[in-house]
């Protein structure tokens, strides 16, 4: 800043008189200039770096520090830009009463300084890069999940089996007690896993599908919680419910292990069961809506999820 004159008094000061106290004329054009161009190419390489940098899996201090770089030059080179567009000007000006003739009028009309509009575009341009490689990181989420998260492996004719791959038979689960099984063909995949059971203080009910169900007593259901994906993996006997300790959900298996106590919001998907030629248990195909939390697509899901040969008709 230059210092001016002494400031006089306000009641000095006639009111066309504009008296400045003091201001600070922008640098030199060239210098201004060649300081925002630096500032544009840095931007412009920081943007490449950090989206070659995602791409490639470069280390994170490769494509971090060309991001951070990229944002510091495109910060700096919009102030250096923006803060040479006009001198910096402190003045006293009378300010007009209310009601005067002239109230429209700009006190103070200050021409911008000259500069070259390439500057602008490009600024703009480096803004654009560094935008564009915003839409790398994309590719690091990994391949799009498919109907993953609303199917399973359970395939019409797969065998219902134990962690240890021996197959269930319904003769082998006691009144009152659970089996964790999986399909045969993937034991321990976590979205398959089902819960056997054999019902104790009463039979099933509506809207239990009956046609899954196997010596009028055997069921089997998700064991992924509908709240938040916990396994589901505790029985309570005296009243058939299906208890999960993550956040006390707790659903009545009788009656197609609809929740009646906790935070879950819909019931334990049906597993269609069935027998084979050897009386082990085989499923009838996946299940009918997708296991585990629900999501937006979830009704969706449900309507798009068709029904496998004859199993029986969607409750």
């Amino acid at each position: 800043m230059t210092d001016g004159p002494e400031r006089p008094r306000p009641e000095d000061i006639e009111e066309e008189d504009l008296y400045v106290v003091g201001q600070r004329l922008p640098e030199p054009q060239e210098v201004r200039d060649r300081v925002v161009a630096a500032a544009a190419v840095l931007t412009a390489v920081g943007g490449l770096a950090f989206g070659v940098g995602m791409l490639v899996g470069a280390p994170r201090t490769v494509y971090g520090g060309g991001l951070a770089l990229a944002l510091l030059a495109l910060a700096y080179g919009f102030h250096r830009y923006f803060r040479g567009e006009y001198p910096e000007i402190v003045a006293i000006e009378p300010r007009p009463g209310v009601g005067a003739e002239d109230e429209e009028e700009p006190y103070g009309d200050v021409p911008k300084a000259p500069r070259r509009s390439f500057l602008g575009w490009l600024l703009a341009g480096a803004a654009g890069v560094l935008g564009l490689s915003f839409a790398a990181p994309v590719a690091s989420l990994g391949p799009a999940p498919g109907d993953a998260l609303r199917r399973t492996l359970w395939r019409e004719g797969a065998r219902v089996v134990t962690g240890g791959g021996r197959p269930v038979r319904p003769e082998d689960i006691e009144p009152g007690s659970i089996v964790t099984a999986w399909p045969e063909d993937a034991i321990g995949h976590e979205r398959s896993a089902v819960i056997v059971i054999r019902l104790q203080a009463r039979g099933p009910e509506p809207p239990t599908n009956p046609d899954w169900v196997i010596d009028e007593m055997v069921v089997a259901y998700s064991k992924i919680c509908t709240h938040a994906g916990c396994p589901v993996g505790l029985f309570r006997e005296v009243d058939d419910s299906l208890f999960c300790p993550c956040h006390q959900a707790t659903f009545d298996v009788a009656r197609a292990a609809e929740p009646v106590f906790g935070p879950a919001p819909r019931p334990l998907p049906q597993l269609p069961l069935g027998l084979d030629d050897d009386g082990a248990l085989v499923a009838l195909g996946d299940f009918h809506e997708p296991v585990g939390p629900g999501y937006g697509w979830l009704q969706r899901a449900r309507e798009d999820i068709p029904l496998d040969g004859e199993a029986g008709e969607r409750s």
